[in-house]
């Protein structure tokens, strides 16, 4: 059996097929992310405009400003990919370039004759050569053991065999394994320092690099939130369950992230201690005076003043100040996020004495959207559009407009004559933020899965709420588009009409005396105060030629009956609701086909799909990064007020989303009012609420399965019986021959 040799590449050319596998596994994944790509650009280009007000120019600046090597690397990219695929092209080129030697073994080449050649020949053949190479007449060793060789695979038998089998006399060769490394790493000369690299490299840098990594990851949480920081929060949640905004904002400022001992990228000047208790003098209820640690160290102090800074839209004196605040603020969201998740935590798991109220948490989902629009909760929520100030807020009050939704809802002309104040480019920025806010339409159907009768929910079983989530534009573009062109119509008819008038009616001259007007007769009079209140309206029609009749009068209408922006948008879903609890008490199989396709194929779109969370950009001019919309959706039951399931989010609800809330029915039979909450992230204000009834039954009794006796278990049982007589009966006998 032949043995195993190991050869090395000596010639290189081996070497470069290793060389160029491993490349080419390194360069396409590198290719494929790091290529410049304009897929950015060209969803920003697709829209048409963009909000042009002094904030959300100055954010776009600061974003430009931020990236100020991006073309720089996008170039450095590109030439460095382009000379790595040159690379590889000439790698390729040098391995189709490598030339395969295969030297078939040839005794009659080896001797100098021809295949025909016969014995004698051969002999003669290797008598000239042994007496030219033959060690003892000064000829070469090594040629003589080849012409030996060769001699003897034509002469000898079993040599010859060999030859023909193996392709060589002396039988099978060793096995080669090429290697497809250099000779000189494993010399005597290189070796030691490439074990000495190796282990350096294996056994120093990456345990010590997976240690590091892991020291790190295990001071964040899932949500890259320090797990100091939520463990500040249990304890002052548990401390105050119930919570106030100005105590969430202490709490907020007093996280860990804000603290350079936790978090290298904070800044701490010694210009901090003149500037920030010059910003502290201008701000209320900062309850700087509490000596409560953490909250009252200096980091705290300054996190929360930039907060409350932020909230009432103050202005601050210094640049660097302002980069801290826009660092804080871009942190929130995740922190607020973690604060909420730790509070719902606490609501459902934790001690019942130590459990934080309902109102705190409706308090949080409210902060996320003030801290993103920089409001405070009694601030106007018209301040969220742009180019809106507190000077304009009167004269839209006056007008019964006192929200987002009551502006969008009114008629264009109606709009346009509220905020003239405004020129052509800032009204279409306003109606331009209208059009981009959003405005939901809500439908829920409770059921129970896996339930034949999966509407009948029962005591102890788990309920799913299937809630529909449509989004629209707070402001319908098509309405305002149609709205214009009416009002355009009307105002070249009334044009015409008085071109007409004039044109008809002579001119009167100066010596002609003026019409006089006729008299009117006791009857006509009679009529005039019998019709009343109508001869105004006209009048008021009259002034305002652009407004249509009856669209004036249902918006007018609809605005005196529904003055909150809650009432406005109440009757929809109370149609919702009505809509969900017929399709509940129903029992029409159509629609419960309906429903089954859909559930298998919002099953197959989860696992299959992976929806990304880049939805309906915000307009937060405030706000130092871009945001995207995000929903809060939980159950309360309306008689206790109490959470019922657990607050989820939705954050990739682009036009149409469905969301499942699961939560256990109640322990005892009857009707519950359940309301469902779903709010914006983004958006004050942007808050909507349905009413659901949910009836629970009895549970169902459990049956337990009746098994059938078989023939063979009965006649085993029936043998039992009959061994128990006769035993009984051989007992008897015994006593009575004893006796």
């Amino acid at each position: 059996m032949g043995r195993a040799e190991f050869e090395y590449d000596e010639s290189g050319s081996t070497f470069f097929y290793v060389a160029l596998s491993f490349y080419a596994l390194f360069l396409i994944p590198c290719t494929f992310f790091f290529w410049p790509s304009d897929k950015k650009e060209a969803v920003k280009t697709k829209k048409e405009r963009c909000c042009e007000c002094e904030e959300c120019i100055a954010k776009r600046k600061r974003k430009l400003q931020s990236q100020p090597w991006q073309r720089t690397m996008k170039t450095i990219k590109f030439v460095a990919l382009a000379f790595a695929w040159v690379l590889f092209a000439f790698l390729a080129y040098k391995v189709s370039q490598i030339e395969h030697e295969h030297v078939e073994y040839d005794p009659y080449k080896i001797l100098g004759l021809d295949r025909e050649a016969d014995v004698k020949e051969i002999k003669k053949a290797y008598r000239e050569l042994s007496k030219q190479l033959h060690p003892d007449r000064g000829g070469d060793a090594e040629q003589f053991d080849v012409i030996a060789k060769a001699y003897q695979a034509l002469t000898d038998d079993e040599s010859r065999e060999n030859w023909m089998k193996y392709g060589n006399p002396d039988g099978p060769k060793a096995t080669t394994f090429g290697i497809a490394l250099p000779k000189w790493i494993v010399s005597k000369e290189y070796g030691i320092w490439v074990l000495a690299f190796y282990g350096l490299l294996f056994m120093i840098i990456l345990p010590v690099t997976v240690g590091l990594w892991w020291k790190n990851s295990i001071k964040y949480s899932v949500d890259k939130v320090l797990m100091d920081t939520t463990q500040l929060y249990v304890h002052f949640l548990q401390k105050t369950p119930k919570m106030e905004f100005n105590r969430m904002l202490m709490v907020l400022g007093g996280s860990f992230e804000f603290w350079k001992h936790y978090n290298k990228e904070i800044v701490e000047r010694e210009t901090d201690d003149v500037e920030v208790p010059r910003a502290m003098r201008e701000l209320k209820n900062l309850s700087e005076n509490k000596k409560e640690p953490p909250l009252s160290h200096p980091y705290s102090l300054k996190a929360r003043t930039l907060l409350h800074a932020h909230l009432s839209r103050l202005p601050l004196l210094s640049e660097n100040l302002e980069n801290d605040q826009r660092y804080i603020i871009g942190k929130c969201p995740a922190l607020v996020e973690e604060m909420l998740s730790l509070m719902v935590q606490l609501y459902f798991y934790g001690h019942a004495s130590r459990q934080p109220s309902l109102e705190t948490i409706e308090n949080v989902t409210r902060l996320l959207p003030m801290i993103i629009q920089a409001m405070w909760p009694r601030t106007s929520t018209l301040l969220q559009l742009p180019h809106i100030s507190e000077y304009n807020l009167n004269a839209l009050k006056k007008q019964k407009i006192y929200s987002c939704s009551d502006l969008a809802a009114v008629h264009e002309s109606k709009r346009k004559a509220a905020l003239h104040s405004f020129d052509d480019q800032q009204y279409e920025d306003i109606c331009f933020v209208l059009e981009s806010m959003p405005k939901l339409e809500i439908s829920a159907n409770i059921e129970v899965k896996g339930e034949d009768d999966k509407h009948n929910v029962t005591v102890g079983s788990l309920v799913t709420l299937r809630v529909s989530l449509v989004r629209k534009s707070l402001l319908d573009s098509e309405r305002r588009a149609k709205e214009i062109d009416e009002a355009f119509a009307a105002a070249t008819a009334t044009e015409s009409v008085n071109d007409d008038i004039t044109t008809q009616q002579p001119k009167r001259k100066v010596w002609e005396k003026p019409p006089q007007k006729k008299k009117t007769t006791k009857a006509k009079k009679i009529t005039k105060k019998k019709k009343g209140g109508k001869e105004p309206e006209k009048k008021e029609e009259e002034a305002e030629p652009l407004k249509p009749k009856d669209d004036a009068a249902t918006e007018e209408s609809s605005i005196e009956d529904n003055s909150d922006d809650e009432e406005n948008l109440g009757s929809e879903s109370e149609k919702d609701v009505d809509d969900s609890t017929a399709a509940e008490g129903g029992d029409d199989d159509s629609d419960e086909e309906e429903w089954a396709k859909h559930d298998e194929v919002s099953k197959k779109r989860n696992a299959l799909e992976t929806k990304s969370r880049l939805t309906h950009i915000v307009h937060s001019p405030y706000f130092p990064l871009d945001k995207y919309e995000s929903w809060f959706l939980y159950l309360v039951e309306k008689k206790n007020r109490k959470l019922v399931s657990p607050v989820l989010a939705c954050k990739t609800l682009v036009d149409e989303e469905m969301v499942e809330i699961k939560f256990p029915a109640p322990q005892q039979k009857g009707s519950y009012s359940l309301t469902l909450f779903v709010k914006s992230d983004s958006y004050v204000d942007n808050d909507y609420s349905l009413d659901l009834k949910l009836t629970v039954g009895d549970a169902p009794e459990i049956v337990l399965p009746k098994y059938e006796d078989t023939d063979e278990e009965e006649g085993e049982e029936h043998d039992h019986f009959d061994l128990e007589e006769w035993t009984e009966e051989e007992e008897s006998e015994v006593s009575d021959e004893e006796d």
